[in-house]
């Protein structure tokens, strides 16, 4: 999670607590087990990334509150549909050590839950009565459905790195790029502004699926709750594997992966120890850092104020909080942050 000083800090700690409230006004627990099982998954929470993002960049740039909110909460609830999707097409039974839908319901029941939280994030953007944000949303929604139908189609995984930044780019950057964008959309600004605070959301949303795929390489089983290389043994091959690919074309085991071919598991443990040991984890914590970078440059566009600074932390926080030794753009940004 967000650190506890992070949180405490956020200048929109309240508006949040409003956020969750019409989450939940979205679930009628008496009507259906469903319903009940969509409100566990609202009510266990989370960090909350895309609404607080949404929430600090409207703040900053004079949107109207009541009209961010839905905003936020349709972000979450978009999210919150994506991840039980996911899931279900993973055939996951964990996510950060807590049991999925698909450990006590069919998958028939996983997708209804799944399309009962898309149908509430779409009438949670009614609320902000703006056709051009509606059409964001829908934009975004569209994005992420066809990244994945692309990637489920395919015959084998990704083997460049194109085809790899095209598939986060719709599954997770999309998302962040809304929440950001969206808000600024709803603001009093010009198309210049509205286009950094996309940008913003953007390059923090590449960082942040990096650094996400980076822990699923260097991180444990007790942290992850789930087993370390899940990504590779489900067959998706990540930006760590790909750069391992670069440097090793013929290890056998990884063209077995990326042609979604029968291996033995002793192969995929072996797989994932040489690429732990590789160039590939520093190369791609490298390729984070310049996201990372780039997102907060796009910042320093906005006006400053403690929300720009917030955004900021969270950004860093994003990629620092899943490895320790992130680089030396943290600690560039850490200094400045200081002496504001």
């Amino acid at each position: 999670m967000i650190n506890t000083q992070i949180s405490l800090l956020d200048p929109v700690h309240e508006s949040l607590q409003e956020v969750e409230a019409l989450l939940t006004a979205q679930v009628d627990v008496n009507r259906s087990s469903l319903e009940r099982a969509l409100s566990r998954l609202i009510g266990a929470g989370g960090k909350r990334i895309r609404p607080r993002i949404t929430l600090l960049t409207g703040s900053l740039l004079g949107a109207d509150h009541k009209t961010l909110l839905f905003l936020g909460a349709s972000i979450e609830m978009l999210h919150t549909a994506s991840l039980i999707h996911d899931d279900l097409i993973d055939g996951a039974l964990l996510r950060r050590g807590m049991e999925t839908l698909n450990t006590h319901w069919s998958p028939a029941a996983s997708v209804l839950v799944g399309d009962l939280a898309f149908t509430r994030s779409s009438q949670l953007i009614l609320g902000t009565a703006s056709l051009p944000v509606i059409g964001m949303f829908n934009e975004t929604m569209d994005r992420m459905v066809e990244g994945e139908i692309t990637q489920f189609a395919k015959t084998q995984g990704a083997t460049t790195r194109a085809e790899y930044y095209d598939w986060i780019k719709a599954k997770t950057a999309s998302m962040f790029e809304l929440a950001a964008g969206a808000a600024a959309r709803l603001s009093p600004v010009d198309e210049d502004v509205i286009n950094v605070a996309r940008t913003f959301g953007y390059e923090i949303g590449m960082a942040f699926q990096i650094m996400d795929d980076i822990l699923d390489f260097t991180g444990e089983q007790t942290t992850l709750g789930k087993p370390v290389g899940n990504d590779l043994r489900q067959r998706t091959i990540t930006l760590p594997a790909l750069i391992y690919l670069e440097t090793h074309p013929d290890d056998p085991d990884l063209y077995t992966l990326i042609n979604r071919s029968p291996i033995d598991e002793s192969n995929i443990d072996r797989l994932i120890v040489d690429i732990r040991r590789s160039e590939a984890i520093d190369q791609s914590l490298a390729i984070a850092d310049d996201f990372l970078r780039d997102a907060l440059e796009a910042l320093g566009y906005l006006p400053q104020a403690p929300e720009r600074q917030a955004l900021a932390k969270i950004a860093i926080s994003l990629v620092e909080m899943r490895f320790s030794s992130v680089g030396s753009i943290i600690r560039k940004y850490k200094g400045e942050m200081k002496h504001e």
